[in-house]
């Protein structure tokens, strides 16, 4: 488990540097987000949206946890048809369990999935193999869970425990500028060319 701390003082925490206004030298990426129950309470992934489309992302989604099957259908026809795209998921509760049911599906079919992001997963799911980086920020709240590393993760796993953050509940996680912030700099790090992470040297390689 890699350790991480994202302070949310409320003097602010920023990547002020780091988080771009425009994706610039952006490679192509395919950005899901995935609201949980009603589609009504996860505000923040109706942010992160608009935030990542305005620093020019173009492939940028909003589905309801509901769509395990058509976003997973989506992904693999795309790979299918030769798509090479980073595959970027995020969730709300029940749609961070939705965030590694459709990264499972993806394994059973060798398909990547670069970063995974969940906000108060509310099940203990084993987090797959194929998922280079994840994040699961949490709070023990009645809702909120640890995800599960397996043994042998290849990746980058954390559980990010934020219950001393009493500003912060269940329905409002997701819309914290802090972690939102921080997702933005990992899809950044992830899609551009002069930030050589191992998953953009993969993607930049020529096909063999």
């Amino acid at each position: 488990m890699v350790a991480l701390l994202v302070p949310l003082a409320s003097d602010g925490w920023s990547q002020k540097g780091h988080d771009r206004s425009r994706a610039t030298q952006q490679e192509h990426a395919q950005i899901y987000l995935i609201r949980g129950l009603f589609g009504v309470f996860s505000t923040g992934m109706d942010e992160m949206a608009a935030q990542l489309k305005a620093q020019g992302y173009t492939n940028v989604t909003l589905w309801s946890w509901t769509d395990v099957d058509q976003i997973s259908h989506d992904i693999i026809a795309g790979h299918q048809n030769g798509d090479d795209a980073h595959i970027i998921l995020i969730g709300h509760s029940l749609g961070s369990d939705a965030v590694v049911q459709v990264a499972q599906r993806l394994a059973r079919e060798n398909i990547p999935v670069d970063l995974a992001v969940t906000f108060d997963i509310t099940e203990n799911l084993v987090v797959p193999n194929n998922v280079g980086r994840f994040f699961n920020f949490y709070q023990l709240n009645g809702f909120g869970r640890t995800a599960v590393e397996p043994a042998g993760f290849p990746g980058e796993f954390s559980n990010i425990d934020l219950s001393s953050q009493t500003q912060l509940r269940h329905a409002n996680i997701d819309n914290a500028p802090q972690l939102q912030s921080f997702v933005r700099q990992q899809i950044y790090e992830l899609t551009h060319t002069h930030v050589m992470t191992v998953a953009a040297r993969r993607k930049a390689s020529p096909r063999g």
